[in-house]
């Protein structure tokens, strides 16, 4: 029994699902457990995934059922909910302790498991217009847009995952793509190919979204320069990638050239006690099982609690 005040056994920091397995395995320890995420609502990015693929799972699972049964069998192992943002963390005589908007949080160990968020363009028009036409959720907003036409940026897999879930609604795509191919899961490109939906702008950037109460449209330009072009559209979805969600680390932790935390094969970073899971670490492979099985891993291999 945790007395009030003591420290935690471990302190997981996100609430996705590298976070919620990491508190997971690590009650099932026996150890004394929070789980810290922002609003207390638990789930990450992937709350926003109908038809998770490439998952270990008996029948096509969505994000909010997989998040919504790992976050049952936390609270019926008793792992404490913190509904906080992490905005600094600091050793303290061998403690971490993390400072959350409402107070200071202390434990034996912290596993980060804050996951990445998606990246703006950083294009006027984006921050106005963001809810009013521009969107990072298909799964949210396609029906908004249903017989319209609307812009895709991006040629990973979440930029053709989410404009294929658009497609059953909009009257048509225009995926614009900096480069000069795709860069998604070939079976997602195919599905692509063969949507008379799709349009495809190659080499080719958004410079500006257009619209005063709404989007009306975008400015294109070509990647290696040249004249812009406008293009009339309803809604804009942006997936160009991902930049890790962190708070304030102290300088000792290691972070490479993204801002991503560098850890060693257990997954401990540069700073010890404090430990990185998933997508805030240099290294992910982006796949939704990887981090699941490194936040099991971590939790494995933490023998000082």
């Amino acid at each position: 029994m945790r007395r009030l005040g003591d420290p935690y056994d471990i302190l997981v920091v996100g609430g996705g699902l590298a976070g919620l397995t990491a508190a997971h395995h690590a009650a099932l320890r026996g150890l004394r457990v929070a789980s810290l995420d922002e609003g207390g609502h638990m789930g990450g990015l992937v709350m926003n995934v109908s038809r998770i693929g490439g998952y270990p799972a008996a029948n096509a699972v969505s994000g909010i059922d997989l998040a919504a049964a790992q976050l049952e069998a936390i609270l019926e192992l008793g792992v404490e909910i913190v509904p906080d943002r992490a905005t600094a963390l600091a050793l303290d005589g061998g403690i971490v302790a993390v400072t959350t908007d409402s107070g200071v949080h202390k434990a034996k160990t912290v596993v980060l498991a804050s996951g990445a968020r998606l990246k703006s363009l950083g294009v006027p028009g984006e921050k106005a217009l963001f809810g009013r036409g521009v969107s990072q959720c298909a799964d949210c907003d396609a029906g908004f847009f249903v017989d319209q036409n609307v812009v895709v940026v991006g040629g990973g897999d979440a930029a053709l995952q989410e404009a294929l879930h658009l497609s059953d609604y909009v009257n048509g795509i225009t995926l614009v793509v900096r480069g000069d191919a795709l860069r998604a899961k070939q079976s997602y490109v195919a599905l692509a190919a063969d949507n008379p939906k799709f349009e495809f702008r190659w080499s080719t950037e958004v410079s500006e979204i257009l619209g005063n109460d709404g989007v009306e449209g975008v400015r294109l330009t070509p990647a290696g320069g040249g004249d812009a072009q406008e293009l009339a559209c309803s809604g804009v979805f942006v997936f160009i990638g991902l930049e890790p969600s962190v708070c304030a680390l102290p300088d000792i932790i290691q972070r490479d050239a993204g801002g991503f935390i560098v850890t060693d094969a257990n997954f401990q970073t540069s700073l010890p006690g404090i430990y990185a899971v998933g997508a805030v670490r240099a290294g992910y492979s982006g796949q939704l099982a990887s981090a699941v099985g490194e936040a099991a891993a971590a939790i494995a291999g933490i023998q000082t609690v």
